[in-house]
């Protein structure tokens, strides 16, 4: 009898069972193994991947994994070099130096951090998931610039010695009684702490991302256990080269060579390991692209991987971005006040009827060859379908407004003009997105409508009360309510 078996990871495997003299059943001694599982490469895999790979995880993972191994490696030789400067801003090698002294520029240090930490928190804590890309590598740019200012350190205090005017002493908030170095190394502890926030709130949507298999699930925990496995592995590797190369890094010119030869790597292969991300759900800015892709009509497939090629990392949320040529034509915030915006009542008119309201800033205006700036308005019991109607229909209105040569045009005939057929390409929008493997949740039934808005119309949805996965950021403020007589006309 022979029985096949298939493990975890899709490895094939055949195992003989003969039958015993005695009526009991042997397993053949020789099992067959097609996949070699006894190699080292097998033992690898199941050490250091996820339970199932590949199956378990997002195509991508492999590649990005591979970078982060390397800038990874990177980061630590240039953290030695870093460390070794702290330690001498610490007064390590200076024989007036005292432990009490050291241990006070730590607690300096650790306050910086601390109050860094919960200031960047409230003001980026709800950014950080829709704009995973922009953020994790924004957190390697923190933290390569934390490692160059610590081991710049010990040579920004004596260029501030020997060349700094005398009246920069008497400025109240630097005492001339305290070092330029320990200003340094507070400031890069805060660098550090903006680092911590950003790494972490974008290492949990990418890690989330790669969780999520083109087919069947992934182990969110089991993911992390082995990204931690890899990353002590790294480090003790770079810590290892590290303390070999170091000892003769002795030289000013030798440490900042390597130190900046390191980040430039570091970043380098961070950029490349980002882009190459490939999001299945839409942010702000992949939903635009992807809209602008979908009206332009020139073939343009709205696939995961090639709107992953056209992403700007370092590029602010808000940004409303043209296609081919990627220039910023306009710019759009989500979830402020009434107060930011210029309205009339014309144009709350427009959008009773819907969750949100699109109106002109305060500070822009519709002048051609200007980029405008919009802002959304989310009303009380909206949901991720509005979200998403509402960005797209400012995209649409953004698109038509830079199309125009000549002529002047207001806002609400602006509006009325993207309305005019927006619905019927928006819902052609969204069955192309899902044909091209976006991924897509559930819309649960609205409960909240009341008297008043009780001819609310939903944006259109895919079949099965479904909408294109959508994610931006906590809004500022929201409408709860309107008073009535706003809406009437003057008879």
């Amino acid at each position: 009898m022979e029985v096949t078996e298939r493990d975890e990871a899709g490895h094939v495997f055949r195992i003989r069972i003969k039958p015993s003299t005695i009526g009991q059943v042997v397993f053949d001694a020789n099992i067959e193994d097609d996949t070699s599982r006894a190699s080292f490469l097998s033992f690898i895999t199941k050490v250091f991947l996820p339970a199932g790979y590949p199956r378990s995880v997002s195509p991508d993972y492999l590649r990005y994994q591979i970078l982060n191994a390397a800038q990874a490696f990177c980061s630590s030789l240039a953290s030695l070099l870093s460390s070794r400067a702290t330690l001498e801003g610490y007064g390590v090698g200076n024989a007036s130096a005292s432990s009490t002294n050291a241990l006070l520029l730590t607690v300096l240090q650790d306050i910086s951090n601390r109050l860094t930490t919960i200031i960047a928190a409230f003001f980026f804590g709800s950014s950080l998931f829709p704009e995973a890309k922009t953020y994790r590598f924004l957190a390697d740019l923190l933290n390569d610039a934390a490692i160059v200012i610590d081991t710049l350190s010990p040579l920004l205090a004596s260029l501030y010695d020997a060349h700094v005017p005398t009246f920069v002493a008497v400025i109240p908030f630097l005492p001339p009684t305290v070092p330029l170095r320990v200003y340094t190394l507070c400031f890069s502890a805060s660098m550090r702490a903006l680092c911590g926030i950003a790494a972490g709130g974008s290492k949990t949507a990418i890690t989330m991302h790669f969780a999520t298999p083109l087919e069947g699930t992934g182990d969110v925990g089991d993911l992390n256990a082995k990204d931690s496995s890899k990353e002590t592995v790294l480090a003790l590797l770079g810590m290892l080269i590290g303390t070999i190369t170091v000892p003769y890094l002795t030289t000013p010119w030798s440490t900042y060579t390597v130190l900046f030869i390191m980040v430039f790597l570091h970043l380098l292969i961070n950029y490349i390991g980002v882009r190459g991300v490939i999001f299945r759900s839409l942010n702000r800015q992949r939903a635009c692209l992807a809209w602008m892709a979908f009206k332009s009509k020139s073939g343009f497939i709205n696939t995961p991987t090639r709107l992953a090629s056209l992403e700007h990392i370092l590029v602010h949320s808000n940004t409303i971005l043209s296609l081919p040529s990627g220039n910023v034509i306009g710019r759009c915030d989500m979830g402020l006040s009434l107060t930011t915006c210029s309205l009339d009542p014309d144009i709350m008119e427009i959008f009773r009827h819907k969750r949100f309201v699109l109106c002109l800033d305060k500070q822009s205006s519709l002048h051609l060859g200007t980029n405008p700036s919009f802002h959304i308005l989310l009303k009380h019991g909206y949901n991720l379908a509005d979200q998403l109607h509402a960005w797209i229909l400012a995209c649409e209105i953004t698109r038509l407004f830079s199309s125009m040569k000549t002529g002047k045009i207001g806002m609400k005939t602006l509006i009325q003009e993207a309305l005019t057929t927006f619905d019927e390409d928006y819902s052609s929008f969204l069955e192309d997105l899902q044909k091209q493997g976006w991924m897509t949740v559930n819309v649960t039934a609205d409960e909240s409508i009341t008297k008043e808005d009780s001819e609310y119309h939903p944006p259109p949805l895919l079949p099965g009360s479904q909408i294109i996965s959508f994610s931006s950021s906590a809004p500022k403020s929201v409408i709860i309510g309107i008073s009535s007589t706003q809406y009437k006309k003057d008879q």
